[in-house]
């Protein structure tokens, strides 16, 4: 692999780069970048919510860093976007400090792996092809317009079997997209082994993501099942730009962290919260202010809150604030504020792991009629750090969320 620079970046820190024009074009021509241009060829590149890696027109990456520490595979697992059984049982040495590619890389060599022992599958595929002899059915009409008269060989159509099928043609091209992302010398001889072991028994063949619709998994290669889902993952969060032309392709993996640990509360909240008489929604429910006509305007969507269906109404509303300062900020108060008034319920604010420095709770003022009717609101954090543990991981999520919310539902159970 030709050299090339990677620009490490931590989500949200402005990073000031030295990159070609092209590459300053595409960093512009993505939403998850946001580029100022410097007097001399340097730029200033700040990605606002998204962490991952880049891949560059000049063959250069750049790789984002989460601002908060987490495990990203036990966030993307918790949100089903991976399968659990996947970060819960697989055998691979993951550190703390690997980047979101390595661990990907990782898990995906590893069921990859499994695989292999396993053996590749294998189907009776239709061949064509001129032979000595006869083997299975003659093309008559090939054979006349190929061979003429004076034949020598025979133009066959026959069933072989092969390995030459969709499942390993992906995995191929899977471990070579990786070697595309990743840097690392270790890594990287991981993923020139497992290519040269799958290339001794399938042809490599660009593929697309399309092409995972054309499996179908059955007890005979359900083994494929999780190299797959990892595969598809990587296939489907892959960019590919021709620029001004050229037939080449960029590729990225990046997640955005905002919306995953958005995810991750709700899911959370939901698991705690959910039963026969409460409901965790994730609509609108309502908007902040009427004109006198009746039109309503600002909308409000909280990113969850709990419906009681006994009482038919909303008896508590959240957000979750993907950042790592260690006070409520002025902006979230504000939020949470509005939302709570309406209906005058208690708030909850969800942060990521920040050492134990944000937890609080507040009443609001009501010297001048302020509270609106509202309840209490509190400011918790979830321990979403670098444990490799993923039962003890859903676990410390879920008991945070419990000791929030449940004392004041069995309250309302009682009522």
């Amino acid at each position: 692999m030709s050299a090339r620079k990677r620009y490490l970046l931590t989500e949200r820190d402005e990073t000031r780069i030295e990159v070609p024009e092209e590459d300053v074009q595409f960093l512009e021509s993505r939403e998850e970048f946001t580029v100022r241009r410097r007097a001399s060829e340097s730029v200033d590149v700040v990605s606002d919510r998204h962490v991952g890696v880049v891949g560059l027109p000049s063959g250069n990456l750049i790789e984002i860093e989460p601002k908060a520490p987490c495990n990203l595979l036990h966030y993307l697992a918790y949100v089903d976007r991976l399968d659990e059984e996947i970060v819960t049982g697989a055998d691979v040495s993951i550190q703390a400090g690997d980047s979101f590619i390595e661990l990907i890389t990782k898990l995906f060599l590893s069921e990859v792996d499994t695989v292999l022992k396993r053996g590749l599958k294998q189907e009776y595929l239709t061949e064509e092809s001129e032979e000595r002899y006869l083997r299975g059915q003659l093309d008559l009409q090939k054979q006349l317009r190929r061979q003429g008269p004076g034949a020598t060989s025979f133009e066959c159509r026959f069933d072989e079997l092969s390995r030459e099928i969709v499942e390993n043609k992906l995995l191929i091209d899977t471990v070579a997209r990786l070697r595309q992302l990743v840097d690392g010398q270790t890594l990287q001889s991981d993923l020139n082994r497992y290519y040269g072991r799958l290339a001794q028994q399938v042809s490599h063949e660009p593929m697309d993501p399309e092409d995972f619709g054309n499996v179908t998994l059955t007890r005979l290669n359900g083994y494929y099942e999780n190299a797959l889902e990892l595969a598809e993952m990587i296939f489907r969060q892959e960019y590919v730009e021709d620029l001004r032309g050229l037939d080449r392709q960029f590729s990225s993996l990046m997640i955005n962290m905002e919306s995953t640990f958005e995810n991750v509360v709700v899911k959370a909240v939901e698991t705690v919260a959910e039963s026969d008489r409460f409901d965790v929604r994730t609509t609108s429910y309502g908007s902040l202010l009427t004109t006198i006509d009746g039109a309503s305007r600002l909308n409000l969507r909280p990113d969850f809150y709990v419906w009681d269906r006994d009482r038919r109404e909303v008896v508590l509303v959240g957000d979750a604030k993907w950042k790592v300062h260690t006070d409520p900020k002025r902006g979230d108060l504000y939020q949470i504020a509005a939302y709570q008034a309406k209906y005058g319920v208690p708030g909850l604010l969800v942060y990521p792991n920040l050492d134990g420095n944000i937890e609080q709770s507040f009443v609001y003022d009501e010297e001048k009629g302020t509270a609106a009717g509202r309840g209490p609101l509190t400011a918790v954090e979830l321990q979403t750090g670098d444990s490799s543990n993923y039962d003890h991981f859903k676990r410390t999520i879920e008991d945070t969320i419990r000791s929030c919310l449940s004392g004041y539902l069995k309250e309302l159970e009682v009522a």
